[in-house]
This record gives C-alpha cells, structure tokens and sequence, in this order.
C-alpha cells in the first residue's frame, strides 16, 4: 500500500510539474512593437455616410410583394453610392448582376491572381412590434452617444461603406493596386444569397477566375476574448458551418377533441422534436479552437493561463466552461434549434397532421447526409416523416489556412491596423456569402473590423444595433493598407 501511495504521488508531483512547466513556457502576453505610420480618417464624415446608408430600407424577406420595395431601395443606394464614392466609380468597372454590384480595379500584374473584398446590401427585418425598444428609430442612421444607430450598421453596412471609403481615398490619390481586387457586394445574403452572390460566383467561374484570397463579413475584434482576459483579439474566421433546416410531419387520428385518442399528431410531434433536442451531437475542441485558446492563454491571468496552456489535461473542463455559453458553444459542436411549429386550424379540433421546422448549423465534422441520419434515428417513429428543406442548406466549408501566405498578408495588417492586436483563427457559426466562392478561391477568410464587447454581439438582427464612431477610422484604415499592400 505505502509503494501504491508513493506511486501516487510521485505521478501527480510529475503532473503538476507538466502543467506548471506548460503554463510558464507560454510567455505573458509581448510588448507592441512600434506603430506603422496613422492613417488619417475623419471618422465623422464616415459616419455621416454609413449613417446615410442605414436608412436605405434594403429589406430581405425572402419574397413576395415586398422585394418589390426592396429592389427601390438598392436601386437609390447603388446611385447614393455613384454620388458618395465617385472617384472609386471612375477607378473600378461595375457590373450589376440581378442587383448585386461587382466592381473590378484592376490591377498592374494581370499574372495575379485577383482578391475579392465582399459586403452585402441587404439587411433583416425589425420584428414588428420591437420597434419601441429602440433607443433610436431602426432606420433613422442617427449618430448620437458615440454611435451609428440602426439596423444594418454592423450587419453588413458597416463593411460595405468602410470598404468604399478605403477604395474611394485610395482611387482619389491616384493609386493603382499591383493585384487586380474585386468587390461584390450582395443583395441578398439574409435569406441565403441565392439570387445574389451564388449567380455572381457562378459567372466568374465560367469566366475562368479563380481569387488569391477572398474576405467577408464574419470574424470580429472582441474586448474581452474569454472570461478574464481583458486585453482584445482579434478572430478571423477560417470556416463557417454548414446550414440544414429539417422538416418533421407528424401523422395521427384526427377528430373531435372531447373524444381524444392515443394517436394524436401534436403530441407525437412534440416527443419527435424532444427526442432530437435531446440527442446532441458531439461536442469536443477541434484544431481551430485549440489555436484560438493557444493564441488567447498568453494574455490571460494565471489560473485561465494554465488551463488553456494544458488542454491535453484540462481539454473537457475548458469544453465544459465553453458549452456553458451559447456563443462559444456553438463552435464546439453542431447545433439543433427547433423554430417553426404548425399544427391545428381550431381548438376543438384534433389535427390529423403537425409539423415542425428544426435548424441545424453543421459542424466540419458533421454531414448534411449523417445529421439527416441522426435525426431519423432520435425520432425513430414510422409516423413521423423527416425531409430536408430549401435551397439554403450547405455543408460546413473547408478550413483556410491562417499560416499560408495569403493568412499571414491578412495577420499583417490586421496587427498594423489595431495596434498590434493578437490574431486568432476561429470559426463562424451563421452563414455568409463567401460561401459561394470556396470553389473559386484559394483561402476564405471572415472579419469584421470592428471592436465589440460581448454583449454587442445580440443587437446583430436583434434591437438597438449600433456601431461605435470611434471604430469606423481604424476598420477604413484597415481596408486601405489591406488594398495598398497586396501584392
């Protein structure tokens, strides 16, 4: 017993010897090392242009007489755009492909592969009857506090104008980017960009192009990028997860509701829709995470420091702590978020049929073709029918890769944009429009170039989005060296 006890021991003295070792190996966070030259920006006039475009009402809502509506307000903001910007409309070519906008600046090395920036137009809709709490009206564009107010300043209007403010300063000096760069900027992406960016990517496939690199909306620059650790990072985002929306159609005995069977649909509908919620998908750390935490642990205090530094001993309470939040947890796993349910026409009246839409955002590991397996196997009920639904679904995208030449360009001049910031890689949970292009370009990245805190991130499609003034210098600067510097 005394060998066992000492044996013991002498494994958890070695244990902790590991962890600690570990822990001081990974360098507190560096110094900042000089600053390039400031790029000067008059974050007021931005403002007052991003201002401008939040209240073009470029509303997506999937069909219907209202695209009408929404195809005015694209129109009047491609010609507010003309006005706005016009030295980078006499530099670049545009085309306009179902109300998307594609403009070419091309380059002096047509040997080059061309990079494409990306933004969309189009914006979600307010949820009727929210509308009174907003601080200020969603679509006034007031700058008011310190911020740009409405719907659509952070998503993705904030992109779209600090990337025509850059190309528009850059085209007025008479710059000529080396690399042709492109731009598309779709009109369609909150319902899936079918109309919009998919048509765009198709037409430039067929004309041959194939992109360097291809950046979108997506990562962000987060203050505080885990508990405790207070100084920001930013993530690009390397990937995003694939999108499948399933239907499941209850069948049962219909009739009178005073005279209730043991066969009634709402009631087998509403087990099926437990039974899925109830069968998770594997949660664990994969690459990208483990990159991130590496890239977070050398800003974090000690004991966060230690734990992110021994994820080969602490990986499942870090999981753990990660599934806790819904944020974070979304990038450990496939996620299952039951958002529709009909059944019924009056309430006397049992159904003979309900259904129920059920959302999936697909992890790298999981497929279309083994989620829908999944689900089929969780309901496991001949009465319940499970089909998959809309041209939307995708499976999760391939992973870019930070360290490539094309990852490193970009690590560059996000650090000389945002005072050294660190650079992590990370995955996206909502779809973007980059998705389109993944067969027609070398690496896909995702970032919006702004600095959020965590409660920020839910005024995105939800009430009192806001984009603070002082970012919008710094995102403008960022987009220019990003075009001055490619080569």
């Amino acid at each position: 017993m005394y060998r066992i006890v000492i044996g013991i021991a002498a494994v958890v003295v070695v244990a902790a010897a590991i962890v600690i070792g570990h822990t001081l190996v990974i360098a507190a966070a560096p110094a900042r090392g000089a600053a390039p030259p400031p790029v000067t920006v008059d974050s007021a006039s931005v403002a007052r242009h991003l201002a401008q475009a939040v209240r073009f009402r470029t509303i997506s809502y999937g069909g219907g007489a209202q695209e009408a509506e929404k195809f005015a307000a694209l129109e009047a903001m491609r010609a507010w755009m003309e006005t706005t910007y016009p030295h980078f409309h006499k530099a670049a070519s545009r085309e306009i492909m179902d109300h998307t906008v594609v403009f070419t600046w091309k380059g002096r090395d047509a040997s080059l592969k061309p990079a494409l920036l990306m933004a969309h137009m189009d914006v979600v809709p307010v949820v009727p009857g929210t509308e009174k709490d907003w601080s200020h009206a969603p679509f006034s564009g007031d700058v008011a506090g310190g911020y740009v107010w409405g719907r659509g300043s952070i998503d993705d209007k904030g992109s779209l104008i600090m990337i025509l403010e850059a190309a528009d300063r850059l085209a007025a000096r008479g710059f000529e980017p080396t690399r042709t760069i492109m731009f598309a900027f779709g009109q369609d992406e909150e319902v899936g960009g079918s109309k919009g960016n998919a048509v765009v990517a198709a037409a430039l496939a067929a004309r041959g192009v194939h992109f360097a690199w291809v950046l979108d909306e997506g990562g962000a620059i987060l203050n505080e990028p885990f508990p405790g650790v207070e100084r920001p990072v930013a993530f690009v985002a390397v990937g995003e997860k694939g999108y499948l929306s399933l239907k499941l159609v209850a069948h049962g005995q219909g009739g009178h509701s005073s005279r209730p069977t043991n066969d009634m649909a709402i009631a087998r509908l509403a087990e099926a829709v437990l039974a899925v919620v109830h069968h998770p998908f594997v949660s664990s750390l994969d690459e990208v995470q483990r990159e991130k935490l590496a890239v977070i642990a050398p800003q974090a205090p000690f004991a966060t420091r230690l734990l992110l530094a021994n994820l080969w001993l602490t990986g499942p309470i870090v999981t753990s702590y990660m599934e806790d939040n819904p944020d974070s947890a979304a990038r450990l796993h496939t996620t299952i978020a039951p958002t529709l349910i009909f059944g019924g026409v009056k309430d006397n009246v049992l159904p003979p049929q309900a259904e129920a839409t059920i959302n999936f955002r697909l992890h790298p590991r999981d497929s279309i073709a083994g989620v829908i397996e999944h689900v089929r196997k969780a309901v496991d009920d001949p009465k319940v029918s499970v089909t998959a639904l809309g041209e939307t679904q995708s499976e999760a995208s391939k992973i870019a890769d930070l360290h490539s030449a094309a990852g490193q360009f970009l690590v560059a001049q996000i650090r000389a944009s945002f005072g050294g910031v660190p650079v992590a890689p990370d995955m996206t949970t909502g779809a973007t429009d980059s998705r389109h292009y993944l067969p027609i370009a070398d690496e896909v990245f995702r970032l919006d170039p702004f600095r959020f805190d965590v409660d920020d991130l839910s005024r995105v499609h939800g009430t009192n989005e806001r984009l603070a003034v002082g970012d919008l210098a710094p995102a403008v600067a960022f987009y220019m060296r990003l075009m001055e510097n490619t080569k």
